[in-house]
């Protein structure tokens, strides 16, 4: 097998990073590193479907794996998950011995990560831990010779190669106050509504509850239960509505800038926990909290700085004692820059130091889990349901991924099957091409989604 057809196979079956921000995959896959790296940490509090989806298919994650490293002629490949998800270890360790055709069995290893700290899934701090290397402000593991790969990922990479399958599915987790917690398997498109019911419905009455979409950290809450289930759905939380992470999710902009003028005392805990600061970034959310007080110039240094946070959340969820949020200033000074078309040229380093404190200012998920009033739901068992599930209606939206949006290459009334090709990306520009998830007719097309009933 030639590396062009691996880069082909996988830009015709659309598959997208499904860590989270849904970065077109065959761009990645056409780039010349030394590395790959599959990332099964899966940090989030509460999310199973990485670690599970690694125990019922680990041959198709190493597979994807090593397609990948022949493709960018990456001559090493780490498998990366933490030592404690024992059943995923053992799965990937008899995976490792049953290469298939057409890709390399040479150079790929395990590494397990002895502690389990958040955001150990972060491709920066990930990068460091297997590899040693430190990316530059606001780079790209491509930098340093490295493609990370969520395990999810790789599955989809192996499927589209192997079998021609575009991404049609998405595995999740449905916990928290739900009846019956689980990991399943879903067409892309079904309704978060239809996802809760499968797993037996909630346990609050309405009003008593918000969903969280994605993990507890760097998830969002749910607008509407009718909201589709795209590529990078990794899971659906039910929480009481006055859960600490549905509090911090709620609050609005305004609330954090009064909070922050009045009242930080500029400790420096958020700079001390935050993952940039501790790979050695000059990144210190504790002065955009001073800047904000005292009116800082937008083109300043330490607002422009913005452009260097990474989202955790560690900052307003587990470091500050006053319930302050640097992250909310900085996804609005991001904003407002993106909006400027302001151009980074100012935090571009590469001449980094990890603090030397930094493995002892690594946060523990069970202490994590205690700040967020998740020790309820986080010791639950999620079970791992793969049954087909019969969809009657899905909404498949158009932009599932860094870059723009498909555009419909089919006509309302028309009729498709599960697979076949509904939208594409212009040629020339960044995106992923979008398939049907059921078998049926296409009864609406929107700007922004694509509706199909059986």
């Amino acid at each position: 097998m030639k590396p062009e057809d691996v880069v082909e196979k996988v830009k015709a079956a659309g598959v997208v990073g499904a860590g989270g921000a849904g970065f077109p995959t065959h761009v990645k896959v056409a780039a010349q590193v030394d590395t790959i790296i599959a990332n099964g940490a899966e940090c989030e509090p509460l999310l199973h479907c990485d670690k599970q989806l690694i125990v019922a298919h680990a041959e198709q994650v190493v597979d994807g794996l090593r397609l990948e490293m022949l493709a960018t002629g990456a001559k090493r490949g780490f498998l990366a998950l933490k030592r404690e998800y024992h059943e995923a270890v053992s799965a990937l360790q008899q995976a490792l011995g049953k290469p298939r055709d057409g890709a390399t069995a040479n150079g790929v290893e395990l590494f397990l990560i002895d502690v389990s700290t958040y955001p150990a899934g972060d491709e920066f701090v990930l990068v460091y831990e297997v590899t040693g290397r430190l990316i530059p402000e606001t780079g790209l593991p491509l930098h340093v010779g490295c493609v990370v790969q969520n395990v999810g990922t790789l599955a989809n990479v192996s499927a589209a190669v192997r079998d021609g399958h575009p991404v049609t599915q998405r595995y999740l987790t449905v916990t928290g106050e739900v009846n019956e917690p689980k990991t399943i398997r879903l067409p892309i498109g079904t309704s978060y509504r239809e996802a809760l019911a499968r797993a037996g419905g909630v346990t609050l009455a309405e009003g008593e509850y918000r969903v969280v979409v994605g993990g507890p950290m760097m998830g969002r809450l749910a607008p509407s239960l009718d909201e589709p289930i795209t590529k990078t759905t990794s899971g659906l939380i039910v929480l009481p509505v006055d859960n600490a992470v549905v509090t911090y999710m709620s609050r609005p902009l305004d609330r954090w800038v009064k909070r922050g003028q009045s009242t930080c005392d500029q400790c420096r805990t958020c700079t001390m926990l935050c993952p940039r600061y501790l790979l050695g970034h000059n990144f210190r959310p504790h002065e955009i909290m001073r800047a904000i007080a005292y009116d800082h110039p937008v083109d300043s240094e330490v607002i422009t700085g913005a452009v260097m946070c990474c989202e955790c959340r560690l900052c307003e969820a587990f470091a500050c004692p006053l319930e302050l949020s640097p992250m909310a200033f900085y996804k609005e000074v991001k904003r407002k820059l993106a909006a400027q078309g302001w151009k980074n040229d100012r935090h571009k380093r590469t001449d980094l130091t990890p603090h030397p404190f930094r493995d002892d200012r690594r946060v523990p998920i069970e202490r994590l889990v205690d700040r967020l009033g998740l020790r309820k739901y986080h010791g639950l068992h999620v079970a791992f349901d793969e049954q087909e599930v019969p969809v009657r209606r899905v909404s498949i939206p158009l932009k599932q991924h860094t870059g723009v949006p498909a555009e419909a290459v089919v006509a309302a009334g028309s009729k498709v099957q599960d697979g076949d090709l509904i939208a594409a990306v212009p040629e020339g520009k960044l995106g992923a091409a979008i398939h049907a998830s059921i078998d049926g007719r296409v009864v609406e097309i929107t700007a922004t989604a694509i509706v199909i009933e059986r």
